[in-house]
């Protein structure tokens, strides 16, 4: 019985440090997807971020936590763009607004090349 248990629980404990290696390969997996995507993103242009507003909300869901309030800043700021549409005016306001955005997308191309090996494209 004890044996029983033992081995119950290496397997439970093995179980749960394969679910996290799991959880940050899905991450870095979808990011490598984001970033064959984000090529044609200028970040200077608020209307390109509509184009990564799905990518960009399932990697904040699952982006780690060091990263996770810098992709909350992306998604924001496509959002806003999203919301302005074509509207020149709104457009040129979030142009303006870009910088903290451009921070949040250097935080995470930092964290993308060193725990997931992912070189995302570079800021224009």
């Amino acid at each position: 019985m004890k044996r029983s248990l033992a081995i119950l629980a290496t397997v439970a404990a093995g179980a749960g440090v394969l679910t996290a290696c799991t959880d940050e390969q899905a991450y870095c997996v979808d990011l490598a997807k984001y970033a064959a995507k984000a090529v044609d993103v200028d970040p200077q242009k608020p209307v390109d971020y509509v184009k990564i507003l799905d990518d960009a909300k399932k990697l904040q869901e699952s982006a780690p936590q060091d990263v996770k309030d810098d992709w909350g800043v992306v998604v924001t700021f496509a959002e806003k763009a999203q919301k302005a549409g074509t509207d020149a005016a709104e457009l040129a306001e979030l142009s303006k607004q870009t910088g903290g955005v451009m921070t949040a997308y250097k935080n995470i191309s930092s964290q993308a090349k060193d725990s997931c090996k992912v070189d995302l494209p570079a800021l224009n």
